[in-house]
C-alpha cells in the first residue's frame, strides 16, 4: 500500500503521496506571481529558489481565505520541478485505505479520488490535477459548503499574522548552508512503547512496513537483525534496547523509519508514525534525567506536546552502533 500525507483543506480531508511531499513549512508571506495561471496565489522564496503557491480552496471549489500563521506550506515533487500546496494543516502519516490508480487519467477527475471511511480527497497525480482549468467539474463531499460564512478573517488578525508571516518569509529565503539553526524545524513524530518521539526529518529517508527481519547472531541485543530494502541489506536498531527505554504497555513494532546522515543508514523500529510538523527549537524544554531513562546526549528537548525529540545526528554518529565483525 502506499503510505500517504494527510492535511485539511476547509472542511475537506485531503491527501497526498508521501513520495511527493518533500517537507512541510509554516506559511509565510507570499510574493505576487507572474503569468498567473489555475489556482496560483503567489509564490515563495525557498532558499533561493523561486516555488510557485497553489490554493487548494480555489482548486476544489471551496471558500477562500487570507493565510494565517497556522496554516502550512506543503513543497511536493512534480515531473518539471516542485511547488508548494497552501493547506490548513497536517494530520499525519498513514497507509492510504484505497488502491490508487496504476496509471495518470484513470480517475474521476484529473489526478484525484475520494474514497475511503472519511471521504478523503486523494491528489495521487499531482501534475494533472495542477494542469485542470477548471474547478467547476469537481463533485464536493456531501456537507462541505463551497463557500464558509465563518471563514472570513477579523482584519486585527490579519494584520498580526501579515508581521509573523514576514519574518518566516526572510528566515525561509536564508541560503540553506547558512540559514538560522534556531528557526523553525520539520519533525516526524513516531510512537514507540507508549511514548510519542520525533526526529528531524532531514535525517529520514524513507518509511515502510516492516518487512521480514532476518536476526544476525553475536550482535549487541539491540541490533534486531537486518532486512532487505530495494536491494540493500541494512542494521534495524531496537532503539528500546539501544536507549534503554522500559518495554511496558502493548506495542506493534511494524513500521521501520530509514535514518541516515550520508555517512551511517540504518532503520530503526517503530509503532506508528503520528504527524509531521513544524516546531521551533526554542521552544524545546530541556528533558530532566527523572523524566525519561534515556541519556541526555541522544535528546534535543521535550516539545509542548510531551513529544520527546531525538537528536538524530548524534544516535547516528555514536561508536557503538558500528559493529566490529572481527570480535569474538
Amino acid at each position: 500500500m502506499t503510505h500517504l500525507l494527510f492535511f485539511t483543506v476547509g472542511g475537506l480531508t485531503c491527501a497526498l503521496p508521501l513520495a511527493k511531499t518533500r517537507q512541510v513549512v509554516g506559511m509565510v508571506e507570499l510574493q505576487p506571481e507572474t503569468g498567473k495561471h489555475h489556482g496560483g496565489v503567489g509564490t515563495i522564496n525557498l532558499h533561493d529558489r523561486v516555488i510557485p503557491v497553489y490554493s487548494l480552496w480555489e482548486l476544489l471549489g471551496l471558500s477562500d481565505r487570507p493565510p494565517l500563521p497556522t496554516d502550512v506550506l506543503i513543497i511536493a515533487s512534480t515531473s518539471k520541478d516542485c511547488v508548494a500546496i497552501w493547506a490548513d494543516g497536517v494530520r499525519g502519516v498513514r497507509e492510504s485505505p484505497v488502491q490508487l490508480p496504476p496509471e495518470p487519467g484513470t480517475s474521476c477527475f484529473s489526478g484525484v479520488l475520494r474514497g475511503g471511511e472519511e471521504e478523503i480527497t486523494i491528489i495521487h497525480d499531482l501534475d494533472a490535477f495542477l494542469a485542470a482549468e477548471k474547478t467547476a467539474q469537481y463533485p464536493l463531499p456531501p456537507g462541505v459548503p463551497e463557500t464558509d460564512s465563518d471563514g472570513e478573517v477579523p482584519p486585527n488578525t490579519i494584520e498580526t499574522a501579515g508581521e509573523i508571516l514576514a519574518e518566516r518569509a526572510r528566515i525561509l529565503a536564508q541560503p540553506e548552508e547558512t540559514r538560522d539553526e534556531t528557526s523553525f524545524q520539520e519533525l516526524l513524530a513516531f510512537r514507540l512503547a507508549g511514548q510519542e518521539y520525533a526526529i528531524k526529518t532531514q535525517y529520514i529517508r524513507e518509511v515502510f512496513i516492516m518487512h521480514e527481519i532476518t536476526p544476525v547472531p553475536g550482535v549487541p541485543e539491540f541490533i534486531a537483525g537486518i532486512c532487505a530494502i530495494r536491494g540493500e541489506i541494512i542494521a534495524i536498531v531496537d532503539l528500546r534496547a539501544f536507549l534503554s527505554i522500559p518495554k511496558h504497555g502493548l506495542t506493534d513494532l511494524n513500521r521501520i523509519i530509514v535514518l541516515t546522515d550520508g555517512t551511517m543508514t540504518f532503520g530503526i523500529l517503530a509503532d506508528y508514525v503520528t504527524d509531521i510538523y513544524i516546531r521551533s527549537t526554542e521552544q524545546f524544554t530541556p528533558v530532566g534525567p527523572e523524566a525519561t531513562s534515556i541519556k541526555q546526549r541522544y535528546l534535543l528537548g521535550v516539545t509542548g506536546e510531551s513529544v520527546l525529540v531525538l537528536d538524530a545526528a548524534a544516535i547516528l554518529a555514536d561508536p557503538a552502533l558500528v559493529i566490529d565483525q572481527t570480535r569474538k
